[in-house]
């Protein structure tokens, strides 16, 4: 379904009969937003229940493009409109750098970080699992747009939120376990062993041979085999994907992930994958 003249494709859209009518003013707002999506969910803090989802997704040729699509959504969605008991909002796939708390020094940030990457807008996160510092970069344009859409909302890199989530979820396992979140033409891959973090790295994957490619190249780094290491997959991949039997020629050991079990969901949200918006989800946890 696309919305306006503006080619915004709703590509996910669970929502109560009459979601207007619903008490935001009890529900926690989560936004993730990149270049070219945008999604929100809400959970109902009296139940202790996510009720509704949304994500977009268009084509920006530059990020003023983005900007401009990403504020008619917002100008779109009533219930944006409202106030709500508590938000937060995660940029994702921007660039980030992860800094070990005691190496860490506030001036050397767009020094660090611009060492990779061309950056605008620097912003850090305190990571809550790990003694360290997330470094990470965002448009002006984007801030400008998002503090003044969203401007009592607490902000966080999306890698953050994935990390954070995935050590808390494995604070008792000692295996080494290789986590890949992907999405469209996005690869982050996530190795952990003995609940520590040993690896973290985010790749431009615009083929499943790419996918491959960086996986098993993130692997080699570490001298993982392929053929006996775990590899768990979160987010925009199926079984029946031709990324999945791809990845499943060369690693043989594949799984899916979990979101937290404290989460609940209505009967039309549990028809979604529970490896599925695993950031999106996790973020009031992270919050």
């Amino acid at each position: 379904m696309e919305t306006g003249a503006s080619n915004i494709l709703l590509k996910i859209n669970f929502s109560p009969s009459s979601p207007n009518n619903l008490l935001t003013e009890k529900c926690h707002l989560s936004v993730e937003i990149g270049l070219n999506n945008f999604s929100y969910c809400l959970f109902d803090t009296l139940t202790f229940t996510y009720i509704l989802l949304k994500k977009f997704e268009f084509q920006a040729k530059d990020i003023k493009e983005s900007c401009e699509k990403i504020t008619n959504i917002i100008a779109s969605e009533d219930l944006l409109q409202k106030e709500f008991y508590s938000s937060s909002l995660a940029f994702n796939n921007f660039p980030s750098t992860l800094v070990p708390t005691p190496f860490y020094k506030e001036e050397k940030n767009r020094e660090i970080l611009s060492f990779n990457h061309e950056i605008e807008e620097v912003l850090t996160d305190k990571m809550h699992q790990m003694d360290a510092v997330n470094i990470y970069s965002v448009p002006t344009e984007l801030l400008n747009l998002i503090n003044k859409s969203f401007p009592n909302t607490q902000k966080k890199c999306n890698s953050s939120i994935l990390i954070d989530q995935l050590l808390l979820q494995n604070e008792k396992t000692e295996k080494t376990i290789v986590y890949a979140s992907i999405e469209k033409k996005n690869l982050e891959v996530c190795v952990l062993s003995e609940n520590k973090l040993e690896f973290h790295n985010s790749f431009t994957t615009d083929t499943k041979e790419d996918l491959l490619y960086f996986l098993l190249f993130s692997m080699e780094q570490l001298g993982l085999s392929p053929e006996k290491t775990e590899l768990v997959l979160l987010d925009d991949i199926l079984k029946s994907d031709e990324k999945y039997n791809l990845l499943y020629e060369y690693v043989r050991n594949i799984s899916f992930g979990n979101r937290s079990e404290n989460l609940n969901f209505t009967k039309e949200l549990e028809s979604i994958k529970s490896h599925q918006y695993f950031c999106l989800f996790s973020q009031l946890l992270c919050a």
